[in-house]
C-alpha cells in the first residue's frame, strides 16, 4: 500500500508542477516573441534603422587611432566602404604610417582633441537626421534659428557660468571668423564722420585665443580697433 501512496503524492506533485511548467513555457514564448519584434523587426523602423546600421558600420572601421572613416567619405581600396581620412602627419590604408619629419603647427586649432570624449558618448551624441529636416528657411514663429537649440544654449551657458546669455540676443556662426565679422560690423559707427573722429575701440583677446581670429581681426577693423594680446 505504500508504494501506491507514494504514487499518488508523486502524481500530485507532477500535477502541481504542470501549471508552473506552462506559465514558464508561456513566458518563454512571449519573451521569444517580444526579441522578434523589437530586435528583428526594428520596433517598426526603415530607414532610421538602416541609416544607424551604416554609421555604426562606418564608425567601426580601424583606423589605428590616427584617423577617422565617414559615411560621406572617399571609398577605401576595397571598393565597397568608405576608407580611413588620416590625421595630420599619419598616412596609410588605416593611417599607421607616421610621416616622417612632420611637426605640429601649434598656432592653428583643431577640435580633434576632443574625440575620445564622444566616442565615450557615442549613444547620447548620436542624431539620425532624415534628408527632409527643416527645409524651410524659417522655424517656430517665423525664426530663422532653432527656438529648442537657443534655448538649450542659455541653459547650458547658466549651468556653466562662463556666460550671460539671459536678456542677451544668442548670434549663429559656423565659426569665429563669421562672429568676428558680426562683431566688427555692429561696433562700427554708422556715421563715417563719427568713425574718423572717435578713438579707435580697444579689444582684448585672453589666453588662450586662436591667433587666427587675431589676426583677422586686426587686419578687417584697422583703424577702427586696437588689437591686444594677453597672456
Amino acid at each position: 500500500m505504500k508504494p501506491a501512496a507514494g504514487g499518488d503524492a508523486g502524481g500530485q506533485q507532477a500535477s502541481r508542477r504542470r501549471p508552473a511548467d506552462l506559465g514558464l513555457l508561456a513566458l518563454l514564448g512571449s519573451s521569444l516573441l517580444l526579441n522578434a519584434v523589437f530586435l528583428g523587426g526594428g520596433c517598426g523602423l526603415s530607414w532610421a534603422l538602416q541609416a544607424a546600421r551604416e554609421a555604426e558600420a562606418v564608425a567601426a572601421v580601424d583606423c589605428s587611432g590616427h584617423g577617422q572613416a565617414f559615411l560621406d567619405g572617399v571609398v577605401g581600396e576595397d571598393g565597397g566602404r568608405p576608407g580611413c581620412e588620416c590625421n595630420a602627419c599619419f598616412s596609410g590604408p588605416d593611417c599607421s604610417l607616421r610621416t616622417p619629419g612632420c611637426t605640429a603647427d601649434a598656432d592653428s586649432g583643431n577640435p580633434l582633441f576632443l574625440e575620445p570624449y564622444w566616442r565615450r558618448h557615442a549613444a547620447a551624441s548620436a542624431v539620425v537626421v532624415s534628408g527632409w529636416h527643416r527645409m524651410s528657411y524659417s522655424t517656430t514663429d517665423g525664426m530663422f534659428q532653432s527656438v529648442e537649440l537657443e534655448r538649450q544654449i542659455r541653459r547650458l551657458h547658466r549651468a556653466v557660468g562662463n556666460a550671460i546669455a539671459d536678456g542677451k540676443r544668442i548670434v549663429f556662426a559656423a565659426g569665429s571668423m563669421q562672429l568676428i565679422n558680426a562683431l566688427v560690423y555692429a561696433l562700427s559707427p554708422d556715421d563715417a564722420n563719427a568713425a574718423s573722429s572717435s578713438p579707435p575701440a580697444r579689444v582684448i583677446a585672453t589666453a588662450p585665443y586662436y591667433p587666427v581670429s587675431c589676426y583677422l581681426l586686426f587686419q578687417v577693423s584697422m583703424p577702427l580697433f586696437t588689437v591686444s594680446f594677453k597672456v
